[in-house]
């Protein structure tokens, strides 16, 4: 069975994402945590599925989970997620950091 696993960024990521959707609706916050761990799922038992971003690192996938994406890398087991972040950011920047 495959899985996924966080990087400590990724949970970073998530918890910030959460909270802020938390104070404007909590409902929202609940269905976004509900939609990315079922994109999770889908990308462990699919890790080519999402797009490649050589620009961002070697093997470096991301799939959109509403206005955020998903960075992963694929792994023996599924994928290891390296980030969640808002589409609209400067994602290379974010990643040289």
């Amino acid at each position: 069975m495959s899985s996924y696993r966080y990087s400590a960024d990724a949970n970073a990521d998530i918890g910030e994402i959460a909270l802020y959707i938390f104070h404007l609706n909590p409902l929202a916050a609940h269905h976004f945590l509900n939609a990315l761990e079922e994109t999770c799922d889908l990308l462990a038992g699919h890790p080519l599925i999402g797009r490649p971003r050589p620009e961002l690192g070697e093997d470096v996938r991301s799939f959109p989970v509403g206005n955020y994406l998903v960075f992963y890398t694929p792994a023996t087991h599924g994928i290891d997620v390296a980030r969640v972040i808002y589409g609209g950011r400067d994602l290379p920047g974010v990643f040289r950091r």
